[in-house]
């Protein structure tokens, strides 16, 4: 763990450092529990840094270890559920270990496997640095296993000045975004506040109980929350900040956002698991541009795609090619954006999920902003389905409202769309599902089609 870090860490003391449904776990209490996973980690008398894989949530014992083995020069997998789930993650990062998590509590486990020595790690191990390994989400593809040099990571995170202000751990242990909040946390002195589930209900919850102030969230997420109601049953008047990102937000749904939550500043976030997140702002709250403002990250749009340059970007992947980062450094997103006033950009979605109709092209999210207006839509996912004459057509999944008449719901859906979009945007098929969203609360693109 880099020293300016461990100082923090002590000069928080007595500050509540996690909350959860284990009760509230101070900085002082996170540092016996860092000692103790260092303690485990020196009977086990490694030779050599070594593959550990972290299965669980936010919480006190994932921090401690996660720490403990950044401070000992391993390399580290933060991986959600159970270690049942993971299997190919597993053996593709050889991890010989498995500390599975809950709460204050972790077990130990043996793995049979080979250490690894992919090139990666071997340049890691000779700058005495340990790794960290997050996978991509899989919604568009293969999740992919990316090593970041843990040590310059954090290094990001030592500009942040104290902050006691309650934050939200709403996106995963296992996600770059969950583990922004956490670092920016743990250097600002912050309390991290871990929800039983990702409910609104159980998040509403969790913000009442510890009058949480910060809500990172994506926009999944958020209509969510103001579809449920569950905002105006509980005390949220504590929160001050919602930021969001992950994936394209459209106009109508930070409207309701806006209304629902009046007062609170709403921010535009950005990051990939492959850079980092970048610092944002956002000139006008009710607009979905936003602006980079990180003296840290460079950034430019070739054809219409967003290509960024960074310090804290990984160093490559495992068991794949880095054929989206060019010879001298820049990555190319895959997100497609479009330019806006005073060097704004606006993300409009990934050329993966692209719908091509005949030779026209349109992007998911136009559709849903128009989809989400008609009322009884909770939530909706447009994508593509192979068409035999125009190639592709769009269609569209619709997580309908308690009791809504579905056949009306339908023929509603139709007529807006047809009313306000061109001919080849209109979706061809409506069919109504439970969920569109996934573990990490953004839609899920290659789901398995109804």
């Amino acid at each position: 763990m880099p020293p300016w870090l461990d100082s923090r860490l002590l000069g928080h003391a007595d500050k509540p450092a996690i909350a959860g449904p284990w009760g509230v776990t101070t900085y002082a209490d996170l540092r016996v529990l860092m000692n103790k996973a260092t303690a485990s980690l020196r009977q086990l008398a490694l030779d050599r840094p070594t593959a550990f894989a972290i299965v669980g949530e936010h919480g006190p014992a994932s921090a401690a270890w996660l720490l403990a083995l950044c401070d000992a020069g391993h390399f580290v997998a933060p991986l959600a559920g159970s270690s049942a789930e993971h299997p190919p993650k597993l053996a593709q990062i050889h991890a010989q270990w498995i500390v599975s998590t809950r709460g204050h509590e972790w077990s130990l486990l043996p793995r049979v496997d080979e250490p690894s020595n992919h090139p990666l790690f071997e340049r890691l191990r000779a700058q005495r640095h340990s790794g960290l390994v997050l996978f991509s989400s899989g919604t568009s593809g293969r999740p992919k296993a990316m090593v970041h040099d843990f040590v310059g990571l954090l290094a990001a995170y030592a500009s942040r000045h104290e902050n006691r202000l309650p934050v939200l751990a709403l996106l995963g242990f296992d996600h770059i975004g969950g583990l922004h909040t956490l670092f920016g946390c743990l250097a600002a002195g912050s309390l991290l506040v871990v929800p039983s589930d990702r409910s609104p209900a159980a998040v509403a919850t969790a913000m009442a109980q510890y009058r949480v102030a910060v809500l990172p969230a994506s926009p999944t997420f958020l209509n969510l929350l103001v579809a449920s109601g569950e905002y105006q049953r509980h005390d949220l008047s504590a929160l001050r900040l919602i930021s969001y990102g992950t994936e394209p937000m459209t106009e109508n749904l930070l409207a309701r956002a806006r209304e629902a939550f009046p007062g609170v500043r709403f921010l535009q976030t950005f990051g990939t698991s492959e850079t980092g997140i970048v610092r944002t702002e956002s000139p006008d709250p009710a607009s979905t541009f936003v602006r980079l403002e990180d003296s840290a990250m460079e950034w430019k749009v070739v054809a219409d795609e967003l290509w960024l340059r960074s310090p804290t970007q990984i160093v490559g992947y495992l068991g794949g090619d880095s054929a989206r980062f060019t010879d001298d450094g820049w990555f190319r997103t895959g997100d497609k954006v479009e330019s806006g006033p005073n060097g704004t950009l606006r993300v409009v979605g990934r050329f993966g999920e692209m719908i091509n109709v005949g030779g026209e092209k349109l992007m998911p999210a136009e559709v849903e902003a128009i989809v989400l207006e008609v009322s009884g839509v909770v939530d909706c996912r447009v994508r593509g389905e192979p068409h035999a004459l125009t190639g592709q057509t769009v269609a569209v999944d619709i997580v309908a409202a308690a009791g809504m008449e579905l056949e009306a719901l339908r023929a509603s859906i139709r007529i807006k769309c047809r009313e306000q979009l061109a001919a080849y945007k209109v979706p061809t098929r409506v069919t109504f599902v439970t969920s569109v969203s996934g573990d990490r609360l953004k839609k899920l693109r290659d789901l398995p089609r109804p």
